[in-house]
């Protein structure tokens, strides 16, 4: 490791084991500002969002604050369609262009100073400890999520708000509500990037004059959710009320909605992929054949999950391998899934509940003794069947 320095405009040589323990904190304070449930606080985003133009040299905006993303993005279509009418030949480049001139006059201008400040190691280092861990931790459930269910208008509630979004600006209304993503800001849904740069300001040490520009960034980052930007509004999405993931940080939820905002619109996942809202909240609407013939790929992946495998296996009429005279033990059966060249293995056996279950196991497996001893991780010659089951 070479030379580590700390000076208030320079930070070179990694960084040291203390540095490493800090930012780690520093990124779970992040992680949690990203998954924020608690409603937003209208003083503290209007205050952030107003510095935010003023340190682009614009215009203090009319500033709204909506309940959901869905909102955000029709209401910014109908709104950006209505001002484009008014002034009539003013290119719609203006709304990308305040977008632009906003992140440039905080955020880009302190990531620039903030990497210049810095040692190619210590960036990477403090890249790697604060920004990647944030970004795993909450894009998925957040950006992904967010984005692909507002730029298309689906479903029952976008249905509804294409509507009013119509109603108000016409079709060109609409188009510009697709657009949304042209000229929006992540707000805390960016929460990996602002990590990285306040850990080099507040672990560090940095002291650079992009700072005070960044510092309005910083608080619409904590204190609001996506917005928009035009030259005469900024309109805010609230937080959700609701936002569930699993282990892997993934949008999750078996009983409900991964994401519900305060309006009522909601979001379904299955670790990570977006599925209809009727197979979690009427699960007889999926069976093993729909699940089977689903088009989309991940989806059908995930509906296959939801409705178990050994309900699919005994769609597909899987063929048995190997059986042991105790269902608790189960039996090693195999089946050809669609879409894969090759058939696939799995053991089939009952819970101390008598419930039965399925579960995949390598094809070159070839008793049920073998699936036994890898589910547990030993050698087979090794295993031996408990003599109580729970």
């Amino acid at each position: 490791m070479s030379k580590i320095i700390r000076e208030k405009n320079k930070a070179h040589g990694g960084i040291t084991a203390e540095e490493k323990t800090r930012m780690d904190e520093h990124a779970k304070l992040w992680i949690t500002r990203a998954m924020r449930t608690a409603p937003i606080e209208p003083d503290k985003i209007i205050s952030a969002i107003e510095g935010i133009y003023a340190a682009a040299n614009l215009k203090k905006p009319r500033i709204v604050i909506v309940p959901s993303p869905l909102v955000m993005a029709f209401a910014y279509g109908a709104s950006a369609a209505i001002w484009y009418s008014r002034k009539n030949g003013k290119s719609d480049a203006t709304d990308a262009a305040t977008r632009d001139a906003t992140r440039a006059a905080t955020r880009d201008a302190t990531y620039d100073a903030t990497r210049a400040a810095t040692h190619d190691a210590a960036y990477a280092a403090a890249y790697a400890a604060t920004d990647d861990a944030t970004y795993d931790a909450t894009h998925a459930a957040t950006y992904d999520a967010t984005r692909a269910a507002t730029r298309a208008a689906k479903g029952n509630a976008e249905e509804l708000a294409a509507l009013a979004c119509r109603g108000l600006a016409g079709n060109f209304g609409v188009e510009c509500a697709r657009r949304w993503s042209n000229v929006y800001q992540g707000g805390n849904m960016w929460a990996g990037y602002d990590c990285y740069l306040t850990a080099y300001r507040d672990i560090l040490g940095l002291e650079l004059r992009e700072h005070a520009a960044y510092a309005h960034w910083e608080q619409a980052a904590i204190h609001g959710g996506y917005r928009v930007m035009h030259e005469e509004f900024c309109i805010v999405s609230d937080f959700p009320e609701v936002l569930k993931v699993d282990d892997q940080n993934r949008p999750h939820c078996e009983t409900g909605p991964s994401h519900r905002w305060r309006d009522g619109w909601s979001l379904y996942h299955w670790h990570g992929v977006k599925i209809p809202a009727e197979w979690i909240e009427n699960k007889k609407s999926l069976d093993a054949k729909t699940a089977l013939t689903w088009q989309n790929i991940e989806q059908r992946r995930a509906a296959l999950e939801i409705v178990g495998w050994n309900n699919v296996l005994r769609e597909l009429k899987a063929r048995v391998i190997d059986e042991h005279p105790d269902p608790a033990c189960g039996s090693l059966v195999e089946v050809q899934l669609p879409d894969l060249e090759k058939p696939s293995r799995f053991i089939r056996a009952q819970c101390g509940t008598k419930r039965e279950f399925a579960i995949g196991v390598p094809p070159e497996i070839k008793t049920v003794t073998a699936a036994q001893a890898w589910l547990t991780g030993l050698p087979e010659s090794q295993f031996e069947y408990p003599s109580i089951r729970t």
